[in-house]
């Protein structure tokens, strides 16, 4: 089997658990349409969108490698940000246990943000995220977002948008990797360990 048919398989066995399209491209790392395409792989007529998949589970399957992981997105954060952040958002659900761990070595508060394309469908086009109710809140606070991967930065601009709404200020975005190779959202820093560049 290759790897894009392991990748339709796995993306078929999530749709049959009832996850979203949105759900099932959060946990392959991979971009919506990437994960509509895998879901569609059998209409020959839809061509394979752009993108790359990153295998992150030998990663996050361990929390001493994750919390080293998240101690130098912290190092990278205090070297770039002059303000301390109040909030730490871990965008659901992938950036939820790192951002757990930045939060801690930045001594700030946590918060949760789920994003729109945990619930996005091809036919379901108004929908919106929202943060936890269990976490810390985003009003008037400086704030810090989190997450493994940024693979289109629409994501990471929805997290802005919402900060901004509440009166919030982004320092920065702080991502694993970031696919798309953005410098900024928003006037404010993308920080990443890794980032990928197309030649």
């Amino acid at each position: 089997m290759s790897r894009i048919e392991g990748l339709i398989e796995k993306a078929k066995k999530m749709k049959e658990r009832g996850l979203t399209t949105g759900e099932i491209a959060d946990e392959l790392n991979v971009s919506r349409e990437t994960a509509l395409w895998l879901l569609t792989k059998a209409r020959e007529d839809i061509a394979p969108p752009s993108d790359i998949y990153i295998e992150l589970k030998t990663l996050s399957s361990s929390p001493y490698r994750v919390r080293n992981v998240a101690k130098s997105l912290a190092d990278m954060i205090i070297e770039k940000i002059d303000e301390s952040p109040e909030v730490v958002i871990g965008i659901a659900t992938s950036g939820i246990p790192v951002a757990t761990m930045v939060a801690e070595e930045l001594d700030s508060d946590l918060g949760i943000y789920y994003p729109r394309k945990l619930k996005w469908e091809k036919e379901k086009q108004q929908v919106v995220g929202a943060m936890s109710e269990n976490f810390a809140k985003v009003e008037g606070r400086k704030c810090v977002a989190v997450d493994d991967i940024i693979s289109t930065g629409s994501t990471i601009r929805e997290v802005s948008e919402y900060v901004k709404r509440r009166e919030g200020k982004l320092l920065c975005a702080s991502v694993i990797i970031d696919k798309k190779g953005l410098e900024e959202v928003d006037g404010a820093p993308v920080l990443s360990l890794f980032r990928i560049v197309r030649i």
